[in-house]
């Protein structure tokens, strides 16, 4: 069978410290473009690509995993990794939002937050209870498909026949029930997903060949032409792809060496805290800060930089939080805490 082939040096399974530094600048990327939505700020680096970079790296980080094992102990090891903390944060804001904004949900809607498929019914729920919440919905998912999967994932035109079938389902889905939120959030990013497998695999072993095989042709057709002849354009990853590979081979290679290390270390901090930041930053610099402005300081219309100074405070306290139930869910008496210690 007619193949191309791709080759780099062998990096192998495990941790790559560079994966936790993009992860970094992934979340800070999203920070950025949710202070912007706050501040009625054109999108001018378009933060929203921070979310591709995590759906990237999700992939290429379940391909460099050494452990073989089958489906059911995989999805457990991995959604330990993260429904303990969106469990945590969960319930903070739904006591939250009932106490002080004075909000109500149904039990419906409290029961599939719960059980991180709020999504999958589409933009009311799904960005209902705290609008960063569809992403546990993405994740979770990615992680099933990712374990029904791998038996032909040794097969990278499999992977892009699957992707295809798969991407180009789930954003019909969302675009033709008019879910834009869900269509543009989750809709759109799945073939990085997929893509991040690939790169993983090369990244592991060294070595890549991609048969010219009609699965390969096929997924191609599915997740390009089919999607583009209705208006569908899966480009966000092809971005989010861009400005990782910018920031390792050419920050990262090119760039001065104290500056860069000094980056990097910043960046692995936020990469280690950036799934409880991610569920946490988005109602404190928000919902919140606009809350706090009209109870305690009587301003019904905030102004620019009191909007900035209490997203600051905000992010403040974020990362408190965030270093605080991180520490807190990785005690070694938790259920599941070597696999969150591991992400």
């Amino acid at each position: 069978m007619t193949a191309f082939e791709l080759k780099l040096p062998k990096i192998g399974a495990g941790r790559i410290d560079a994966i936790d530094e993009l992860k970094g600048a992934a979340i800070l990327l999203v920070i950025l473009y949710h202070a912007g939505g706050v501040l009625v700020w054109r999108n001018l680096l378009h933060g929203d690509v921070g979310v591709d970079l995590f759906v990237i790296l999700s992939g290429v980080g379940l391909a460099l995993s050494p452990r073989v094992e089958t489906a059911g102990p995989f999805l457990r090891r991995r959604l330990l990794r993260v429904f303990p903390a969106y469990w945590v944060v969960l319930t903070l804001c739904l006591l939250g939002n009932t106490h002080f904004l004075q909000l109500r949900y149904s039990l419906f809607d409290v029961g599939i937050h719960y059980l991180g498929i709020q999504a999958w019914f589409g933009d009311f729920f799904g960005f209902g209870i705290n609008a960063s919440f569809w992403f546990i919905t993405l994740i979770a998912s990615l992680y099933l498909v990712y374990a029904l999967l791998r038996p032909v994932l040794v097969r990278p035109d499999l992977v892009v026949f699957w992707g295809g079938i798969i991407s180009a389902a789930v954003a019909y889905a969302y675009f033709l029930t008019g879910q834009s939120g869900c269509f543009g959030h989750i809709g759109l990013r799945l073939p990085g997903f997929f893509g991040g497998v690939i790169a993983g695999a090369l990244l592991r072993d060294g070595r890549l060949e991609m048969p010219l095989s009609p699965a390969l042709a096929a997924g191609l057709v599915l997740m390009i032409y089919v999607p583009y002849t209705h208006g569908i354009v899966f480009y966000s990853e092809v971005a989010a792809s861009a400005l990782a590979m910018g920031y390792v081979f050419l920050w990262r290679e090119r760039g001065p060496a104290r500056l860069v290390n000094s980056t990097a270390r910043c960046l692995r901090i936020f990469g280690k805290y950036s799934l409880e930041i991610f569920l946490i930053h988005q109602p404190l610099i928000r919902d919140y800060n606009v809350y706090l402005h009209g109870r305690l300081l009587n301003e019904a219309n905030p102004t620019e930089m009191s909007l900035i100074v209490g997203m600051l405070i905000g992010m403040g306290v974020t990362m408190v939080l965030s270093v605080e139930l991180h520490r807190l869910l990785n005690r070694p008496w938790l259920p599941g805490a070597g696999a969150r210690k591991a992400r």
